[in-house]
This record gives structure tokens, sequence and C-alpha cells, in this order.
């Protein structure tokens, strides 16, 4: 007869991630024209971002930290410099494709605007998930940084749900 306890640990930890989901609250900026879940109220920075055009533009990042696992939304402005979408996309994937081995890439879309989705994994094991679109000439970055070793109580359903629950604000 089967022990009942490998069954049971994984009713328990499918439980605790669902409960640790339960707690993640939307936060919306509208001068950002976007909405994105976060297990808690974000840190918002701004910083240069460079592009390969040799433009330097505004880059406004908001993310948390969750048990060494970084969830953040960032939004370079490119109102100045008017790129083209595909090439904008490109130069953005290629810049974290250059930090490790790409294990996934694949066309990704939010509403009707269509992007790119990667994942890099480093040498130590840390994955870079990043979805990535040009809407209304700002770059939109969903970035979900996991490393290896975490205490994240969502675990690598985090990823998934970050991504899901955001949405642009029309």
């Amino acid at each position: 007869m089967k022990s009942p306890l490998p069954l049971a640990l994984t009713a328990m930890l499918i439980a605790g991630a669902a409960a640790a989901e339960d707690n993640w609250k939307e936060f919306s900026y509208p001068k950002d024209g976007f909405a994105a879940q976060y297990p808690a109220e974000p840190k918002i920075e701004e910083r240069p971002y460079q592009t390969a055009l040799g433009s330097s533009v505004m880059e406004r990042v908001y993310s948390f930290n969750s048990g060494g696992v970084v969830y953040m939304v960032a939004i370079a402005d490119f109102s100045r410099i008017r790129p083209d979408k595909d090439k904008a996309i490109d130069e953005a994937a290629h810049a974290l494709i250059a930090s490790g081995k790409l294990t996934h890439d694949v066309s990704a879309r939010i509403d009707w605007n269509y992007g790119r989705e990667i994942r890099v994994e480093d040498s130590a094991g840390t994955s870079y998930t990043d979805a990535i679109f040009l809407i209304d000439n700002k770059l939109f970055q969903l970035k979900v940084v996991y490393p290896a070793n975490n205490t994240d109580p969502v675990g690598s359903s985090g990823i998934h749900l970050f991504e899901q629950a955001f949405r642009l604000l029309h």
C-alpha cells in the first residue's frame, strides 16, 4: 500500500502557494497607463535607459522583492525618439539574452499589442523572464528575476501570476 504522505505534502504545497497568491494586491499607475499585482506595494525609481540609437531616455521602474524573487514593471519613455517597434523590442531582448542561456523566446500579447517574451538562465541558475512591448512609444518590460535559491512563498507560479494580472489602463 502506498503512503498518503506524498499526496498530502503536494496538496499542502499547492494550498500554501494559492494562499500566498490571494495576498497579492493590484496597484494602479494611471500616469504610466497600467495596473499590476504585487505581493505588497512596489518601490518606484527612475533611471536612465540607454538605447542603441545613442539616446538616453528615462525609465520608471516599479519593483518588489519577495524572498529574493524580484517582480518588476519597467517603462522607458521613447516618445522623444519614436523608435521602430520591432527594433526597440529586439534591442531590449538582446540586452537580456547576452547575460545567459536563452531558454524561451515566443511572441506575447497584451490586449491587441504584440511583443515578445523571453527567458534566460545564468550560470548560477537564476532565471530572468521578460515580456517586452512597445505601446504608445513606451517600452513596457514585465520582468521577473527568479534565483535558484529563494524563499518566495508562491514559488515559480508567481511568474505566471505577475504576467497574467498585468493590465493596461485605457
